[in-house]
């Protein structure tokens, strides 16, 4: 491919159908406009050898890929589950009942938390496309988890700016989200050299026991940082510290990035009202890695946590071939020093 287009003087077609024909010799581009009665204009017939065909077959599938990945975070994917309440933990029944009850596709991560001295694997969180499903579902599903009115009258005036509303459960607990990832894309696009922090996500969160005593965080992404950038935010993060989730954290940065070529990755911290927590969430579907090539980095961190081996390796056993989704880490609500690998169910 060529590393520069000279594309002076060259129109432009916006086209409104398309169509492909092939024969074993060359495949056929047709691009025109739409007329009425079902016609169509054929504006452009481009003519291709079939190695072309496949080049440009393989580009715009790799295009596809990065669009769908970057349309939401919560979770990034496929949005196709058909998870049933066998795949998830016993406590997060209820949540999946409440997804599935909106009629709408979802996506589907599980993650492992990494601790000091603890694992934690009854995590999941199921995400869904806010224009997909009716706003009084959403609604109605949140209060069928005991959101209480207060929190989720916060909810609703933010939702119609909503991308994706994303349901959790961790250890008995319940958590709602919301993204806002087409408000802070429209804002780069209006404003290229505008790269203030903007809000990406608002979280709630309550005890599945006593939803009186609800948390909101709030997601900041810092746009567009190089992989230098993001390296320098998580020493900035840990304050010069030495964090024992801040090494491994490093390395798989490093590691995705080495998958891609003048590119980076959705970098956002975390604050949570009334408590210490100050974290990090690295989006790293787009590096295409699986949860098993993360391994090197998390032995060393499970061994500082005291976490044995064969307690690790049980955690991890059902994710090893799973897509890696998220990494998060940093000092959680308790003033603890975590790290948290997402995974998504359904391959993408």
């Amino acid at each position: 491919m060529p590393e520069r287009w000279l594309d002076s003087g060259v129109a432009a077609l916006r086209a409104e159908v398309c169509q492909v024909q092939t024969t074993r010799e060359e495949t056929v581009l047709l691009f025109g406009r739409q007329l009425p009665k079902g016609r169509a204009q054929l504006e452009r017939r481009i003519i291709l050898t079939p190695a072309l065909a496949k080049q440009l077959a393989g580009g715009l599938a790799a295009i596809v890929r990065e669009h769908e990945a970057q349309l939401n975070a919560t979770p990034a994917g496929a949005i196709t589950s058909q998870a049933r309440d066998a795949d998830v933990p016993a406590g997060a029944r209820p949540v999946l009942a409440a997804v599935r009850g909106l009629g709408a596709g979802f996506g589907f991560e599980k993650s492992v938390k990494l601790a000091a001295g603890k694992l934690h694997t009854d995590r999941v969180i199921f995400g869904v496309r806010a224009a997909a499903a009716p706003r009084a579902g959403l609604l109605a599903a949140c209060r069928a988890l005991g959101m209480p009115e207060g929190p989720l009258g916060e909810l609703e005036a933010q939702l119609g700016e909503a991308n994706t509303v994303g349901f959790g459960y961790e250890g008995g607990t319940y958590k709602v989200y919301l993204e806002f990832w087409d408000r802070l894309r429209a804002r780069l696009r209006r404003e290229p050299s505008n790269l203030a922090p903007a809000l990406l996500f608002l979280g709630w969160k309550w005890p599945v026991r006593d939803p009186g005593r609800c948390a909101l965080a709030r997601y900041t992404c810092h746009p567009l940082l190089t992989i230098e950038g993001i390296a320098r935010r998580l020493d900035a993060l840990y304050e010069g510290g030495d964090g024992a989730s801040q090494q491994a954290a490093q390395e798989i940065l490093r590691l995705a990035a080495g998958r891609l070529r003048n590119d980076s990755f959705v970098y956002v911290e975390a604050e949570e009202q009334g408590n210490p927590r100050k974290s990090f969430d690295l989006n790293f579907y787009k590096a295409r890695l699986t949860v098993e090539e993360l391994r090197p980095a998390l032995a060393p961190l499970a061994r500082r946590y005291a976490i044995g081996a064969a307690e690790l390796k049980k955690a991890l056993g059902p994710a090893l071939e799973r897509p890696f989704g998220h990494l998060s880490g940093g000092l959680g609500r308790d003033g603890g020093d975590f790290l948290t690998v997402y995974y998504e169910i359904e391959g993408i």
